[in-house]
């Protein structure tokens, strides 16, 4: 790796390392049904809580907190008295000669608050000052002539971020406030109300936060965003460098295994496609055996002896996957187990029963297996692999990409990988001399074609 990258890079893993651990919250309700942005849920969210008579069992508590609060602010004229609780109303979508309010409240003729909300969208042309301008909110019967110019108040409701209403009337209230004094409700009315309507209360004031502040989960995401803008140039050189050798590792691996093997030599068989890797292969027992190592832009990349792929209503041994055919062997996935091999440094091996060649060969030899599962368990006792129970992937086994022991990524996945075919094959004679008796036994008896 150049000087430049390598500097480039430090720098990115000290900002990384700067950062504080945090996961990414549960979602809420509303994120869970994706409907966290609506501006009208939330609506019937707040309205629900602040409603005294609605099926919540807080009565007015939520209502006199909020309005309490409010009354508090510096830029609010609103003036609460506990006098007026019992007679406050509560509507939504009040119709009007000029618009529609989302929620009004109000004391007989005494005061009224209109409330326009925003969650993400903007406000619409004038909504605000048509609002201040009409004569009356028709829909429920409250004429503003009747009521005192200092009882008039207008709340818009709206995210910190959001610009000012264009009416001056209207008092720029954010979420972020609303859902710090719900919160604090729910903190100083600990274990008093129903745990039912608390927890969708939190919910709700999750809900905002989730969507109006950011976590300390989404201030991360938010930096490494930033990081990988900033340093695009470096990182997608470094992609593109590993894609590179990546495919090239691809149409190479099983001969840098061949290479890597002891007792594995290379040969020429003119009945394998010569994108393939053609081995002799010294067993434990002094048995030599051939064996095709299946590399290339395949994201199977199979491992097996001649005599484990079959073309069956010919009985000549193939290297290709025409039909009829039984096929069985080793299997590492380099596309499927990417992540694994470059993330997590660890490697993915199989013992493959094809499932597309043959119904009744595929089936009776899963059978056969199972049926010899206690042979099988001796077998590969001491090794990596376990026995899955599956028909397809009969065998499975994972071993560490040991790149700090090894020069490069890639001899650390081909030490991998050998140590792989030592364990299931070069050096487990019974292993290899079970899977040949159910294979030869499964062909004989079961198979016609």
């Amino acid at each position: 790796m150049s000087r430049s990258i390598a500097t480039e890079l430090t720098k990115i893993q000290r900002r990384l390392a700067a950062l504080p651990e945090a996961e990414e919250p549960p979602p809420t309700t509303l994120q869970v049904l994706d409907r966290s942005t609506q501006e009208r849920d939330w609506q019937q969210f707040l309205v629900h809580f602040l409603t005294p008579d609605a099926p919540h069992g807080l009565d007015h508590a939520v209502l006199e907190h909020v309005l309490a609060a409010l009354s508090d602010r510096d830029d609010s004229r609103y003036a609460f008295s506990r006098f007026d609780i019992d007679e406050i109303q509560i509507a939504q979508e009040v119709s009007t000669s000029d618009g529609i309010p989302d929620v009004v409240m109000w004391a007989s003729d005494e005061w009224f608050i209109c409330w326009e909300l925003k969650v993400h969208a903007s406000e619409g042309q004038d909504q605000t000052e048509r609002y201040v301008g009409v004569d009356s909110f028709d829909g429920i019967g409250v004429d503003k002539a009747d009521v005192p110019t200092d009882g008039q108040h207008y709340v818009f409701l709206a995210p910190e971020s959001a610009s000012s209403p264009a009416a001056d009337d209207f008092v720029h209230v954010s979420w972020e406030w609303l859902a710090a004094e719900l919160q604090s409700f729910l903190m100083e009315s600990y274990d008093e109300y129903p745990a039912r309507t608390t927890a969708q209360l939190k919910d709700f004031v999750d809900t905002i936060r989730s969507e109006l502040t950011m976590t300390e989960y989404q201030e991360n995401q938010q930096e490494m965003v930033e990081l990988y803008v900033e340093n695009y140039g470096v990182i997608s050189d470094l992609e593109t460098a590993f894609e590179e050798e990546w495919s090239e590792f691809e149409s190479t691996w099983g001969r840098r295994l061949a290479q890597t093997l002891d007792g594995v030599e290379l040969i020429e068989d003119a009945d394998v496609p010569e994108e393939y890797a053609a081995v002799q292969v010294e067993m434990k027992s002094g048995e030599r055996r051939q064996w095709t190592f299946r590399q290339g832009k395949s994201d199977w990349s199979w491992l097996f002896p001649r005599e484990w792929w079959k073309k069956l209503d010919e009985g000549r041994a193939v290297s290709d996957a025409t039909k009829p055919n039984a096929r069985v062997g080793l299997v590492h996935r380099l596309d499927w187990h990417q992540t694994e091999a470059v993330r997590d440094h660890m490697l993915v091996v199989y013992l493959r029963n094809a499932p597309s060649g043959h119904d009744s060969f595929y089936d009776n030899f899963a059978a056969r297996f199972s049926d010899a599962s206690a042979e099988i368990a001796e077998a590969i006792d001491g090794t990596n692999f376990t026995i899955t129970g599956n028909k397809s992937n009969l065998l499975r086994a994972e071993y560490d990409i040991d790149v700090d022991s090894h020069a490069d990524f890639f001899d650390a996945y081909v030490d991998a990988l050998a140590q792989a075919v030592r364990e299931s094959a070069v050096e487990n004679s019974e292993l290899v001399e079970s899977i040949d008796r159910l294979y030869e036994t499964t062909v004989a008896e079961d198979v016609s074609v």
